[in-house]
């Protein structure tokens, strides 16, 4: 009986779920932030495996639901042709084809959902303990030392927040097989989710908590499991606040250490406590239980409610004050309702929109239109932390119904016929409600596994080996054209910054500059790398060509006429040019330190001496 389990569990590791559970935890852990480092190794594996799946199983009728979403990838492709910053419309399509491939992997899946259940309920599990341990063991995240909210291994505690709510509902499936692990897995992510101080996170989870409740109707059993893993998560929160050097910021290593190991006790003795909690009989469903249960309940909602109409005024207004100060990284900020700058970025991508209404200003570049409508230094964002109001401003009307159709397909067509599935459909739309205040499209280590998930709940059976070559040839030049897309990327970024570095060698930093043009032409750093190497060497006018050629590049772009006009102030110089270059710059971004520039421009021009 045992080697029979044994090798049943093996098949299904050499099935499609092993590979797709592999690419989920290599997602989770590796997925490298919102920078794109990790798109070709994560990403080009999950490319890899959709081209494999593809050859042996062909193509499931499933996968149109994802035609959507190839084709908003495209369209972030396209928008290179538009873009105000190219080579960051590049990157932003490159992700969009990672997240198809880790899409279309999840649709061959099917069929095994319950099985993906219990995987990722793995994986979200390890990532959980990796998460609090980083926080008992200072050194395996030196970073807390500078800020302290809760965000390992992802780099963003919003992005490590909507994991949890994608792993809460798992939990509580898993607790109706085996409550002892399922009110661990509740648990460690309820204490993950109030040291993230992630105000979104935590409504996110009310809510998915709530819609498993009833679509399941499984509340006894889910109102257990949340008591004997909140109680204990309470306390253990409690102490987490009390310990500086756990929950505070510019702590130095001594104190995270000491703290920590304080820190680290109290959540395996709350650990303990959940565990024996969760093996203590469950309650009966009698009349006067369902009674007393829904009448608090009511009660709760009415005291809810109550509070929300009270202060809904005050709360809208701090919500749209840009005045309101940034938030402090502490447990006062559940009960602020300060946006953090999000109506203002929102403003200026609504902004952006109206002038390029159908295009959009190309795939990623909110970053530009930040800086261009911004009226203050303190509300720099490269994303509006709304994603179909960034979509409308950077890919136009037609990229915001792309994205529609990409995200809420799925939602419509995903299965619910069991528990499993239930709790793995809530995954999406637990994401869509998160994405309308933050920027999870950037996070790899996020929309991947989601997607995933997503994939897995549209077909209705597990595939059948059709080998198929045709389909394989066809797939592999898409996907070799994919992972050349993405390698290209990375290479470029990487030989621009090892230029970049090595200006105290000229020669060897224009070699360096030159490469990383010639596998992207669409980056301009590289430009002002040639420069500075030039101007090193004495070759003045090759440097301002240089220049030149960047600000033709990205003419949207202020620090490209920031260099510009530097070079033509200090190294020239030619006053009369740079106050050209340095109005531009102004009127690009005019909250920028650098502006002062333009005055030092002006003076020497009004003074008549030099002349150029």
């Amino acid at each position: 009986m045992l080697l029979s389990r044994r090798m049943a569990a093996t098949r299904q590791l050499l099935s499609p779920l092993g590979p797709a559970l592999a690419l989920v935890a290599a997602a989770v852990f590796a997925g490298g932030g919102a920078a794109g480092g990790s798109l070709p190794w994560v990403g080009g594996a999950a490319v890899v495996v959709a081209l494999v799946f593809v050859f042996v199983y062909g193509v499931p009728s499933s996968a149109l639901a994802w035609v959507p979403l190839a084709v908003l990838a495209g369209w972030c492709l396209a928008s290179v042709a538009w873009s105000a910053q190219p080579d960051r419309s590049w990157e932003y399509g490159n992700r969009a084809l990672v997240y198809v491939a880790f899409a279309f992997v999840g649709v061959y899946v099917a069929g095994r959902t319950r099985e993906l259940a219990v995987g990722l309920a793995a994986v979200l599990g390890a990532l959980c303990v990796y998460a609090l341990a980083a926080k008992a063991l200072p050194w395996l995240y030196g970073d807390y030392g500078r800020v302290a909210r809760l965000r390992a291994p992802i780099g963003y505690w919003n992005a490590l927040a909507l994991l949890g709510d994608v792993a809460l509902p798992v939990g509580l499936w898993l607790a109706g097989r085996r409550s002892e692990l399922g009110t661990l897995l509740v648990y460690g992510w309820i204490v993950a989710l109030g040291l993230t101080y992630s105000r979104g996170g935590v409504a996110v989870a009310v809510v998915v908590v709530a819609a498993w409740v009833v679509l399941t109707g499984t509340w006894v059993s889910a109102t257990a499991t949340v008591v004997a893993a909140g109680i204990p998560a309470a306390g253990v929160l409690a102490a987490a606040f009390a310990l500086h050097g756990v929950t505070s910021d510019g702590q130095p290593h001594a104190a995270r250490v000491h703290d920590g190991v304080a820190f680290g006790s109290a959540v395996l003795v709350g650990a303990i406590i959940a565990v024996m909690l969760a093996l203590l009989p469950r309650p009966e469903p009698t009349r006067a239980f369902k009674f007393a249960a829904g009448g608090l309940a009511v009660v709760v909602a009415a005291i809810a409610l109550g509070v929300a109409a009270a202060h809904a005024h005050t709360w809208w207004k701090e919500f749209r004050s840009p005045a309101t100060p940034e938030l402090t990284n502490a447990q006062s900020r559940f009960v602020q309702a300060g946006s953090n700058h999000r109506w203002v970025w929102w403003q200026e991508a609504w902004h952006g929109f109206v002038h390029h209404p159908f295009a959009g200003t190309g795939a990623g570049t909110f970053g530009l239109t930040n800086l261009r409508y911004r009226t203050s230094v303190v509300d720099s964002a490269t994303e509006p932390h709304d994603l179909p109001v960034q979509f409308l401003s950077e890919t136009g009307v037609v990229g915001l119904v792309l994205l529609a159709a990409a995200l809420l397909v799925p939602i419509a067509l995903a299965r619910r016929r069991s528990d499993a599935e239930v709790a793995l459909a809530l995954a999406l739309p637990a994401y869509v409600l998160h994405s309308l205040l933050d920027i999870d499209w950037d996070f790899l280590a996020v929309t991947g596994p989601v997607l995933l998930v997503a994939g897995a709940l549209l077909g209705t059976a597990a595939p059948r080996r059709r080998f198929s070559p045709a389909a394989g040839l066809v797939g592999g030049g898409v996907a070799l054209a994919v992972l050349a897309s993405l390698v290209a990327v990375w290479l470029g970024n990487r030989w621009s910054g090892d230029a970049a570095s090595a200006l105290a060698s000229p020669h060897r930093a224009l070699t360096l500059a030159k490469r990383a043009r010639q596998v992207d032409p669409l980056l301009v750093d590289p430009l002002h790398t040639e420069a500075l190497a030039y101007e090193e060497l004495g070759q003045l006018t090759l440097a301002r060509d240089a220049l030149l050629e960047a600000t033709a590049e990205q003419p949207l772009n202020p620090d490209v006429w920031f260099n510009l006009g530097e070079f033509d102030l200090r190294s020239l110089p030619c006053a009369r040019h740079a106050l050209t270059e340095f109005e531009r710059f102004y009127e690009l971004d005019s909250q920028d330190p650098g502006v002062s520039e333009k005055d030092v421009a002006l003076r020497r021009v009004n003074s008549g001496v030099p002349r150029c």
